[in-house]
């Protein structure tokens, strides 16, 4: 995926996004024993959109600060209990 087609999608309005093209959160699956660069590239390869997904009966559109002092790992353990709450 380029660079171009990322900011593409982080774009996006979500009134048009296709769910149908969306990932289900519930699917998503993240193996922490992993390294970093092989989460992302799973994450990515899972996701096809990485800026939005289908959760419940609800699209998320997720964004990035580009200024944050967040780790990728922050943001998968908050998308990890986000699951948790939804599926409970």
């Amino acid at each position: 995926m380029t660079i171009e087609e990322l900011k593409r999608l982080q774009n996006m309005n979500i009134m048009e996004l296709d769910r149908e093209q969306l990932a289900n959160a519930e699917d998503i699956i993240i193996d922490s024993g992993k390294c970093v660069d092989s989460r992302i590239k799973s994450y990515m390869e899972q996701m096809g959109n990485p800026f939005a997904q289908n959760v419940g009966e609800y699209v998320l559109q997720i964004g990035f600060q580009p200024e944050t002092n967040e780790l990728i790992d922050d943001r998968m353990v908050l998308l990890t209990k986000r699951k948790i709450q939804i599926i409970l």
